[in-house]
C-alpha cells in the first residue's frame, strides 16, 4: 500500500511539476468565469481561525465545538464574503462537502448555506500514516471523478490541499481543478478573495 502511495505522490509530483505554475493558468476573472460555466471542484481551506491559545491544540477535534479551533470573527466575516462572491458572480454551487472540524463546517455553512461531513477531508496530521495516505487518494479520486454540472466544493485544512495540489493557500483560499476522470484533474488556478 504504501509503495503504491509512493508511485502515485511521484506521479502527481511529475504531473504537477510540468503544468504551468497556478497562479499563471489564468487571470483571477477567467477561473470565476471557468467557475460560473459549472463542472470544476473548488477546494477551500477553512477561514480564519483562532490560533489555539484561546482553545485546545489544533488537531483537537470535539464535536461541540467548546475545545476545538473555531472561527474568528474575521473568519466568519470573510466566510460570508466568499458566499457572496460567489452569489455575485453566478457560480452555481453543488454539493458542499467538509471536514468534519467546526471551523470547516462552519466555513461551509456561513459561506454555501450547507455542508455534508466527509472524513477524508479529515486533517491530514491526526491521521496514521496509512490513513493519510488513503484518504488523499479518496480526495484524488473524488476531484477527478467529478462530473456534475454544478460545482463541487470541497472545505478542507492547507496540509490536504496541499498533498494534491503541491501548493499551500492561506486561510480562506481556494484551488480550482478541472476533473479529467479516476484520479486525474488539472489546476485550474488559486483564488483569494481574503486577506
Amino acid at each position: 500500500m504504501k509503495q503504491t502511495r509512493h508511485l502515485f505522490v511521484i506521479f502527481n509530483i511529475i504531473t504537477f511539476s510540468l503544468m504551468p505554475a497556478m497562479g499563471i493558468a489564468g487571470s483571477t476573472e477567467e477561473i470565476w468565469q471557468k467557475l460560473a460555466d459549472g463542472g470544476l471542484v473548488v477546494l477551500m481551506r477553512h477561514a480564519s481561525s483562532n490560533d489555539g491559545k484561546v482553545t485546545s491544540a489544533p488537531l483537537v477535534r470535539d464535536p461541540s465545538c467548546q475545545q476545538e479551533r473555531n472561527l474568528t470573527a474575521k473568519g466568519k466575516k470573510d466566510a460570508a464574503l466568499i458566499g457572496k462572491m460567489f452569489a455575485d458572480k453566478r457560480v452555481p454551487v453543488g454539493e458542499v462537502l467538509a471536514s468534519p472540524y467546526c471551523r470547516t463546517t462552519d466555513t461551509a455553512k456561513i459561506a454555501f448555506g450547507r455542508s455534508t461531513a466527509a472524513d477524508y477531508l479529515t486533517v491530514l496530521e491526526v491521521l496514521s500514516a496509512e490513513q493519510a495516505d488513503r484518504a488523499t487518494e479518496q480526495l484524488s479520486r473524488r476531484i477527478g471523478s467529478y462530473a456534475g454540472r454544478k460545482n463541487l466544493v470541497l472545505v478542507t485544512h492547507g496540509p490536504n490541499i496541499e498533498a494534491v495540489s503541491f501548493d499551500p493557500v492561506a486561510q480562506g483560499a481556494f484551488v480550482v481543478f478541472r476533473p479529467m476522470g479516476k484520479d486525474t484533474f488539472e489546476a485550474i488556478g488559486i483564488i483569494n478573495i481574503v486577506n
